[in-house]
């Protein structure tokens, strides 16, 4: 069986692995549990 040249990978492939959020998505999750928190305090 022939060795593919590594260099000549097509660079869609490059894209692949685990699946993270975004570190934008990342931020909103942390501003919306901070809304939800100062919330929780001025509602007590």
């Amino acid at each position: 069986m022939k060795i593919r040249n590594p260099i000549a990978r097509a660079p869609i492939l490059k894209k692949g692995g685990a699946h993270v959020k975004k570190k934008s998505s990342q931020r909103a999750q942390v501003r919306k549990e901070l809304r939800k928190m100062l919330d929780d305090c001025w509602n007590k």
